[in-house]
């Protein structure tokens, strides 16, 4: 997507320690032999991907481990310094490293772990009008 006003160009989930080496989910681990019941609190990163796509579908969404700072840090820098300099990108990407961060073209918006879906999307329209 290219970034235009009032567009955001990616947001990153990054998965929170309950979800991160797991995969997520409540099926994670051995799966059940018979059908059950999810349990979508087991599942914020599932649940805002899900409301992201659902509500915003050209949005580039990311999904990425809190381990995989090769991936992180330099995608962080690459998109704050345009909009907070270098300092301020350097600032964002060591937030960005924190579990259960939502990023908004780099800059951290907030937390899967506190915020509902309903409240991210809102979230990240906020950014992309900022």
């Amino acid at each position: 997507m290219s970034r235009t006003a009032g567009t955001v160009g990616r947001v990153v989930l990054v998965r929170p320690w309950t979800d991160a080496r797991s995969g997520g989910g409540c099926c994670a681990g051995p799966v059940p032999s018979r059908p059950h019941e999810h349990d979508a609190s087991s599942d914020p990163v599932g649940a805002a991907y899900r409301a992201l796509r659902g509500e915003l579908p050209d949005l580039d969404v990311q999904v990425v481990d809190v381990a995989n700072t090769a991936w992180l840090l330099p995608a962080v820098l690459r998109r704050a310094r345009p909009r907070v300099g270098t300092l301020g990108a350097v600032r964002c990407a060591l937030g960005a490293t924190r579990a259960g961060s939502v990023l908004v073209d780099g800059l951290r918006v907030g937390d899967l772990e506190t915020l509902a879906p309903d409240e991210l999307v809102a979230v990240v329209r906020r950014a992309a009008t900022a």
